[in-house]
């Protein structure tokens, strides 16, 4: 029986099921990926703009810092694969932190030429390598085997597993990490809460609007109505979607925890129940959509009690993947008392990069089921984007400001 990277890593207090059924070869040298979404990823990550997102996220660079901090001990004169390393920020941290050697791998040739620039820019060169490839390609000509004592890695998407990454970190441990090496991060958790929003419904339906006309230029578009409509619920949309939107609050809705480097089938089928109930609540609701998010753990044996978490919980600071909401196919009505079961469906699909949801909702009180997808991860609506003061405003230690105007944080800054 095939296993996955998306492996159970622990108990808890849920009612879990795990379903693995059997995928495709693995990624290798010989990977699959067409042309046309290798050019898709150097087109994207290769732009300055979008690396700058990624550094004005102060809970992302916070949540690695202090990962880095914790396992200071185990950095000093190691060598430390940062997979995915854009502008290099990660890989120079790492040396900053004592890593003798940092093999930085970078698909976009054009965002390597920028961190091979700034490494040099800032007396670096001399630790960090730019391996201006992607990882299925890197060979042990440019890395040799079991070499790496750390993997660093952030690939993730707006669900977790929005895009192969995991996949390719599993593929960096088998070939390069020496045994008993740290991955970071090492696990996560996917969690989900239902929401009721009538608004986003109607907001949703005024973007198809337009199939409505009935004599746009002399014709009758409303035949398309029905497949508009089917396509706008394909669509994931990604928000900044606060605590007391949703119908379980954050800290107790139900979670599912991730091994993010186990033993891979990197295309596989993952099918976990979630049961949820309502707690506290006096009347019924109309559930609209499930809200999803995760939370990444840095959990290496050096991390202790209270190990780092990025997390991108409503409610936690704002981060560049927002909130992740799924409408149903149909509202479903639930009392205060009810029992609901999800039935979460993950697939990954290797060829396009991308992973694939399907979810079905049972209210076990009145017997009425409701449906999200299939859909895929990267097909997303950012309704985010729309609402000021998503992000706050990061400061020369890649943090968010404190409120009286001092620093936002306690770290020793990035020479940079």
């Amino acid at each position: 029986m095939l296993q996955s990277s998306l492996r159970i890593c622990g108990t808890s207090s849920l009612r879990t099921a795990v379903v693995l059924q059997s995928g495709i070869s693995g990624l290798g040298s010989d990977s699959r990926r067409s042309f046309s979404r290798i050019d898709g990823y150097n087109h994207y990550y290769g732009k300055l703009k979008n690396q700058e997102g990624m550094l004005r996220d102060a809970a992302r660079n916070e949540a690695y810092r202090a990962a880095f901090e914790a396992a200071r001990p185990r950095l000093q004169g190691a060598t430390v694969m940062d997979i995915g390393t854009g502008s290099g920020i990660l890989a120079f941290l790492a040396a900053q932190y004592g890593a003798k050697k940092v093999y930085a791998i970078e698909g976009s040739p054009e965002i390597a030429r920028v961190a091979s620039r700034l490494a040099r820019a800032n007396n670096l060169h001399h630790i960090v390598e730019i391996v201006p490839k992607h990882l299925e390609k890197v060979t042990f000509d440019d890395i040799p085997a079991g070499s790496v004592d750390i993997i660093v890695s952030e690939l993730f998407s707006h669900f977790l597993v929005g895009e192969i990454g995991l996949q390719v970190v599993t593929l960096a441990k088998q070939r390069f990490l020496r045994p008993g090496g740290l991955v970071l991060p090492e696990i996560a958790w996917l969690k989900l809460s239902p929401f009721e929003d009538p608004a986003l419904g109607a907001e949703l339906r005024a973007r198809h609007s337009f199939w409505e006309q009935t004599d746009f230029m002399g014709l009758d578009l409303t035949a398309a109505l029905p497949l508009a409509a089917e396509q706008q619920l394909k669509e994931i949309v990604l928000d900044i979607v606060q605590p007391e939107e949703l119908l379980i609050p954050p800290e107790q809705s139900p979670g599912e925890c991730l091994d993010l480097v186990g033993p891979d089938d990197p295309e596989v089928w993952r099918k976990i129940s979630f049961e949820l109930q309502f707690p506290d609540r006096t009347r019924d609701a109309t559930i609209d959509g499930l809200c999803g998010w995760w939370d990444a753990v840095f959990s290496g044996d050096c991390m202790g009690d209270k190990p780092p978490v990025l997390s991108t919980a409503p409610g936690a600071p704002p981060t560049v993947w927002a909130q992740c909401r799924f409408l149903l196919d149909r509202p479903l009505v639930a009392s205060a008392t009810a029992r609901l079961t999800v039935k979460c469906e993950l697939r990954a699909h290797v060829q396009r990069e991308s992973y694939s949801i399907q979810m079905e909702v049972r209210n076990h009180e009145s017997g009425k089921v409701a449906y999200v997808g299939p859909v895929e991860l990267s097909n997303c609506y950012a309704r985010h984007f729309a609402k000021p003061n998503a992000f706050p405003v990061v400061d020369k230690n890649g943090l968010a400001p404190a409120a009286d105007g001092g620093t936002g944080g306690h770290r020793a800054p990035l020479a940079l």
